[in-house]
């Protein structure tokens, strides 16, 4: 009782205070409940699936427990996200969001993204050069190998020894049963540079690229946007060859499926995967820090281990296990092709229109 007495006695004291002209003060020394508990909340926009799965069972519990904050993960494709991104650009809702080497260079090209900051990002100095931005916007968090992924049982079956080249998807013998994405899949992009880059242009000049890919044409079983249609068909069967991502080939080979990679003699190609702090984030601090968090050794060994992406942070160390299954040291991560598609970037919407009409009827 006598501390519902006292309890009164001080809110009456307050009320005089406040009504005095303490309002402000009161505020800016206690803050409200909502408030502090806002500050402790990060909004995530990220893939879903495996990856998904994976970074809400490692890396963000872990950044969780060591920040007391809380999570919470918006899903959607990487375009689904920008677009997310665009429309809410005078009030962002989001904090971090997970980018490909395309989403990132038009989110930066509009300004969507904010620089990170040296002194809370501190594990910067760690990372290798190419991981970070010029500008200083966002982060490669984890990378992969582009390469030919081939089905080993129709390759066995047939006695087949596994491809070699990325001209391979060109031979007549897997007529009816190439897998190959649509631009402007990411995976597509950087491909397309290279085949360009192959057969006498270059990323400024793509036009050897469309000749060769309307070559390809009769060879393709189907362009494909989503990776799980790509896992469908090399689990039927229907799929021999195509190409895909490090992480993505060796996920679905862990569930028993009959798929294996190859990088080409022409080289493997450095596909990175970035994170970017939204402009004007409603939690940017917490975002820096998470940032820092997932280029820290914790958290880049669990990225490793757990979504199959290579480790940008040089000081990780990981077993003979994790480091098959990942583009992994120095010698290995700078081996593979770093292709700068930004001409393709840059035009990404006509190409994309042009790339429709070329396999539409398909």
């Amino acid at each position: 009782m006598r501390f519902v007495v006292t309890l009164r006695h001080a809110q009456k004291a307050c009320g005089l205070f406040l009504a005095a002209g303490g309002f402000l003060a009161v505020l800016s020394s206690i803050g409200s409940p909502a408030q502090a508990a806002d500050e402790k909340e990060l909004v995530f926009a990220g893939f879903g699936g495996s990856l998904q799965k994976s970074l809400q069972a490692t890396v963000i519990p872990a950044f969780e427990k060591k920040y007391g904050a809380k999570v919470v993960y918006v899903t959607g494709t990487s375009n689904q996200i920008l677009a997310k991104v665009k429309a809410q650009k005078n009030s962002p809702q989001i904090d971090v969001i997970w980018a490909n080497d395309t989403t990132h260079y038009q989110g930066k090209a509009e300004k969507l993204y904010a620089k990170l900051d040296p002194a809370k990002v501190r594990n910067l100095s760690d990372v290798y050069d190419f991981a970070k931005d010029p500008d200083g916007i966002g982060i490669v968090m984890g990378i992969q190998s582009l390469g030919i992924e081939y089905n080993t049982k129709v390759f066995k079956e047939q006695g087949w020894t596994p491809p070699t080249s990325w001209m391979d998807l060109w031979d007549p013998k897997y007529k009816g049963h190439v897998v190959f994405y649509n631009m402007p899949i990411g995976y597509a992009n950087l491909l397309f540079a290279k085949i360009a880059d192959m057969n006498g242009g270059s990323v400024t000049n793509l036009e050897p690229a469309w000749n060769k890919m309307k070559e390809l044409k009769s060879n393709v079983l189907a362009f494909i946007d989503p990776p799980a249609q790509v896992d469908a068909l090399f689990g039927t069967g229907s799929a021999w060859i195509g190409y895909n991502g490090s992480a993505r080939v060796h996920d679905f080979a862990g569930t028993g499926a009959p798929v294996a990679m190859v990088l080409p003699k022409e080289g493997g190609i450095l596909y990175p995967q970035q994170f970017d702090i939204v402009a004007g984030a409603p939690h940017s601090d917490l975002a820096q820090e998470f940032i820092n968090f997932t280029i820290s050794p914790e958290a880049q060994k669990m990225i490793a281990e757990n979504l199959l992406l290579g480790p940008v942070n040089k000081t990780v160390r990981l077993d003979d296990k994790a480091a098959a299954k990942v583009p992994y040291g120095e010698k290995e991560v700078t081996s593979l092709l770093h292709l700068d598609i930004s001409p393709i970037n840059q035009n990404l919407q006509s190409l994309t229109a042009r790339w429709t009409a070329m396999v539409g009827g398909h």
